[in-house]
């Protein structure tokens, strides 16, 4: 790659960057290409170089996937959502999860970030889903409803103790959902085998008596 073009990427990887820290810390309304640019100590003009509009970038820091879904692809599904769940991360993993930090901003926003807000979603629970016959299998389903839902609620609450609780509930919850299936093997019915077994003197019985 030659340097120029590889400057351009990392230019451009800084910006989203700043952008995606920005967006779910402000808000769409509340963050502008100023603020952006500033962040990554960029002019305004050099934004058009990479992006054609603020709602363009938005939409592109969530389809990078920051947050849960990102974690999810490489960690393990328990000790991700434990982390992902603990009261005393709640205001990192809010800011650090467009899933969680995100979604009224994404549904006043343009039809892109829309449809990257919901790949993102398919990823977390395909994640979640890891060893089960549907990527969107329905505990999975769940789990990612309840993880992203309680980081959302408990951040919203006023209230520590509630949302200390509301965490508490949605790790327990989604432990339970995402315990692998027990399978138990049928035992094999004996009836038939015991009713057979019941038929055979008495044939052999009429018989003698009929040589008889």
């Amino acid at each position: 790659m030659p340097t120029s073009a590889a400057r351009k990427a990392r230019t451009r990887a800084e910006i989203l960057d700043h952008a995606a820290r920005l967006f779910r810390l402000r808000g769409h309304a509340g963050t502008n290409i100023d603020d952006i640019m500033l962040a990554a100590g960029l002019t305004r003009g050099a934004f058009y170089a990479h992006f054609t509009s603020k709602d363009e970038l938005f939409a592109e820091t969530v389809r990078v996937g920051y947050g849960l879904a990102a974690r999810l692809r490489t960690g393990a599904v328990e000790a991700v959502l434990d982390d992902y769940l603990d009261k005393d991360a709640l205001v990192a993993t809010a800011r650090a999860c467009a899933l969680a930090a995100l979604p009224g901003d994404v549904a006043r926003g343009p039809l892109a970030a829309q449809l990257a807000y919901a790949n993102q979603l398919h990823i977390a629970i395909g994640e979640l889903a890891r060893g089960r016959r549907r990527k969107l299998d329905a505990d999975a389903t769940a789990a990612a409803i309840l993880a992203i839902g309680a980081v959302i609620l408990a951040r919203a609450s006023g209230d520590r103790r509630l949302g200390d609780w509301l965490l508490r509930c949605a790790r327990r919850t989604t432990k339970s959902l995402l315990k692998p299936p027990v399978s138990r093997a049928r035992p094999k019915s004996t009836s038939r085998r015991k009713s057979a077994a019941s038929r055979r003197p008495k044939r052999a019985a009429r018989s003698r008596g009929g040589r008889a």
